[in-house]
């Protein structure tokens, strides 16, 4: 088994996992998505904090803010936002950073909240594409569906334009 194959398997074994877990998560009521993501945020914030100050940790508050934007809505999104920025402020202070101009270190939270607001704006439209994709292809099933119950009905014949008839004769359309 070649090198490729055996990645091209791995990754499909983590889309079967995520499948699942988005599966999951989807059946859960809002208030079990909220606890998970802001869970997840107290165990970033708290890996941020053993890291120090030092090591930007940011991207990784994406976790709880899109797992929010999917499953719930933009507002909780953009509430997840404003959590994850003050923990990232709260972390870098318990950490023992010393704020020596308060204008670069606004400016930086103002960025990372930024940044996670046009994130879950990007969520949002990617999940509304999604379910209007979604929508779609059960109309155009059931189209689909419906114009083979129909073409059972009448059989027509492409070349003299003859109808088939209940008793198996061909006759002239008018």
């Amino acid at each position: 088994m070649g090198l490729q194959t055996k990645i091209r398997n791995k990754l499909q074994g983590l889309q079967r996992v995520n499948i699942w877990l988005f599966d999951y998560f989807v059946r859960k009521p809002r208030s079990f998505v909220w606890i998970i993501g802001l869970l997840l945020n107290f165990i970033i914030g708290f890996i941020d904090y053993i890291t120090g100050y030092e090591i930007g940790m940011g991207v990784f508050y994406l976790m709880p803010i899109c797992l929010l934007s999917w499953l719930i809505n933009r507002k909780a999104g953009i509430i997840m936002s404003v959590i994850s920025t003050v923990t990232i402020i709260s972390t870098d202070i318990l950490a023992g950073k010393v704020i020596h101009n308060y204008f670069i270190d606004s400016w930086n939270l103002f960025i990372h909240f930024s940044f996670f607001t046009i994130v879950v704006y990007l969520i949002y439209q990617e999940k509304m594409l999604s379910d209007k994709s979604e929508r779609l292809t059960l109309r155009l099933q059931k189209a689909l569906d419906e114009i083979k119950t129909l073409s059972g009905l009448l059989s027509i014949c492409s070349s003299c334009k003859k109808i088939h008839d209940d008793n198996g004769h061909w006759k002239q359309i008018d």
